[in-house]
């Protein structure tokens, strides 16, 4: 009896340190598994940086940092080397207004609201228009812009374009075609390739098409970008002038 009590104990010793083994192994195996995205966002970042870094001609001094010390290293080479190229160029400025603006998407409304209350003139008044406009919020757009209309600044034209903008986005094309037709009589030498866009499309959404290829016609020669042929090119097809159409797409090649 006491011979089989003491082979059970030693037994139960001998199983212990293979128990307190498998343990271990387990719980390393769970904190692998834990920073396993951590180890693979690294990797990735590393190697985003390391192409961007031989790509663009970057310092080499750059890549001991970027592979010795990952994470401060990436991080220092996205601060000094690539958030100063990204404000240079267009795409990528329109990139991160569009990433903030899915961020925060308040923010623009936010920030021309507490710059119209603290100075309400006509510069602060378009600013907040134009960011209720593209926040949809048209009908306040056009009271802000309604409200700025006073005394000398009734005729001013950037408060006209903005109140023509918000008009259109609301669907309003008329009105739209009113305020730029007004803004165009009050300013002659105001001068806007935005504007001048937003007149042709209204032209075109109010069954106004012929006055709509004249303006358009006009257009083409200044307006940045291919925006405005495209639009030219696509009112044809719609008035069934397939072959000015197709000749206009193929200008655009």
């Amino acid at each position: 009896m006491c011979a089989r009590s003491q082979l059970s104990r030693d037994s139960n010793c001998t199983r212990l340190p293979w128990i307190l083994r498998s343990r271990m192994i387990t719980g390393v195996r769970a904190r692998i598994r834990a920073a396993m995205p951590l180890v693979i966002l690294t990797v990735a970042l590393q190697v985003i940086a390391v192409v961007h870094l031989f790509r663009t001609g970057r310092n080499m001094t750059w890549l001991f940092l970027i592979i010795l010390v990952p994470m401060v290293g990436c991080l220092a080479y996205f601060i000094i080397e690539v958030l100063p190229s990204l404000n240079q160029n267009p795409a990528a400025r329109k990139a991160l207004r569009r990433a903030k603006q899915a961020i925060d998407p308040n923010r623009g409304v936010r920030e021309g609201s507490l710059n119209y209350e603290r100075s309400q003139n006509v510069d602060t008044a378009s600013r907040l228009a134009g960011e209720l406009t593209k926040a949809g919020r048209h009908d306040e757009a056009i009271r802000v812009c309604n409200e700025a209309r006073t005394g000398l600044f009734e005729d001013d034209p950037k408060i006209l374009l903005a109140l023509a903008n918000a008009h259109f986005a609301a669907g309003q094309h008329t009105d739209a075609i009113a305020a730029l037709d007004y803004l165009r009589d009050k300013n002659p030498g105001f001068r806007s390739a935005d504007g001048h866009l937003v007149y042709a499309r209204a032209l075109d959404e109010s069954g106004a098409t012929r006055r709509a290829l004249e303006e358009y016609a006009a257009l083409v020669n200044y307006y940045p970008g291919a925006e405005a042929r495209v639009r030219q090119a696509m009112l044809y097809k719609k008035l069934g002038e397939k072959a000015r159409a197709d000749e206009l797409f193929a200008a655009l090649l």
